[in-house]
This record gives C-alpha cells, structure tokens and sequence, in this order.
C-alpha cells in the first residue's frame, strides 16, 4: 500500500476533524497535533485554514463530478453528503473564510445539475420515469434544494447538530419521495412492493 504523504494526511485527518467538530471549533493546532507535526511543518503545507478548506473543495469537486457522471442511485449522492457533512453543514462559514468558493460552488452546481437533467431526460427515454420536461425541472430544483439543505434544515427546524447516518437515511426517504409519484414500475416490482407491504 502507497504510504500517504504528509499533505494527504493533513487532509484526510481535517476532513475528519470538521466532519465531527465545525469548521470553526477546529484549530491549527487541533490539526497538527492529530497529524502528528508541528504547527510550523502544517504551514508549511498550508499558510492558513482557509487553504485546508479550498484543498478539500478540490476534492469534493472530482467526487461530485465523478458520482454525476456514473449511472447511481440517490443512496451514492448521500453517501458523499455523509463524508462532506461539514461542507453542507458549515457552508456560511466556509464562505466567510473563503469567498471565492462561493463561485465555484455555484459553477460546480451548475455541471452536476446539467448531468442529472440528462439522466432524468434519459430515465423518461427509457419508460422508467412518467413527466413532462416542466416536471422534470421542478423535479431537478426541489430535490437540489433536499440534497443541499437537508442537515440545515435539521439544525434549524428539530435543533439537531450532530449529524448521524440514522439522519442521512431521513434525508435518503425525503429525496425518494421526491421521485415516487413520477416512477414507472414493472409489474413484478409493483407485485414486489405489494408483497413486501403485507409482510410488515
């Protein structure tokens, strides 16, 4: 196995730390100490946090274009919600600290969007989805606004502040229902669901 290089540990280990803390609660001294080096070794890497911050927006960038670019189901996106959390959840403060990554973000936003309009048009190709290309993009719209703001959402309505995968499946049901009414179902699926139904 390839041994990491101090930058990639640097990285992997702040993900972890703002994942779990708060961008804000997390000190450079938090993460030199938990990558085993001196503060003067981390700036030699990184000047300052905000440096961490827009090296992990490269990051998450290629994850999000590479899931969009796949043909994945809607447990993949959450699942990289799960393990960039603090981008979701921390957003206001990241643009604080970094407000060129607001642009970027909205860019990046705009390619993965291009992509699941194209599946969704292909999804209504192929007879697995039943709308009209309004629908389509209210469809588009409202389930960017769940996968965005799903755990700000938690936060400010039900007081939730530390994100857990029992969390992550709440968002995963209310981005499915999304889709439900416009699915178009076999008749064994359908015959399926029926079945499973009855035995719970």
């Amino acid at each position: 196995m390839k041994r990491q290089s101090t930058r990639e540990r640097i990285l992997v280990t702040c993900r972890k730390l703002f994942n779990a803390k708060g961008v804000i609660a997390v000190t450079t001294a938090a993460i030199a100490e938990a990558v085993g080096i001196n503060e003067g070794n981390l700036y030699y890497y990184f000047k300052k946090k905000s440096d961490v911050i827009t090296a992990l927006f490269e990051q998450f960038s290629e994850e999000q274009l590479a899931i969009a670019a796949r043909d994945q189901d809607l447990q993949a996106w959450f699942q990289l919600m799960w393990e960039w959390r603090f981008f979701y959840r921390d957003s206001v403060t990241i643009f604080t600290m970094e407000p060129a990554l607001r642009a970027r973000l909205h860019a990046l936003s705009d390619q993965v969007q291009d992509h699941g309009r194209a599946k969704l048009r292909e999804m209504v190709s192929n007879g697995r989805l039943n709308a009209t290309e309004s629908q389509l993009e209210v469809l588009l719209e409202n389930s960017w606004i769940i996968s965005t703001y799903w755990i700000e959402y938690l936060h400010s309505r039900h007081g939730i502040n530390r994100v857990t995968k029992k969390h992550l499946a709440w968002g995963y049901r209310q981005m499915s229902a999304l889709f439900e009414p416009y699915l178009v179902r076999s008749r064994d699926t359908r015959a399926l669901a029926t079945a499973q139904s009855v035995g719970e």
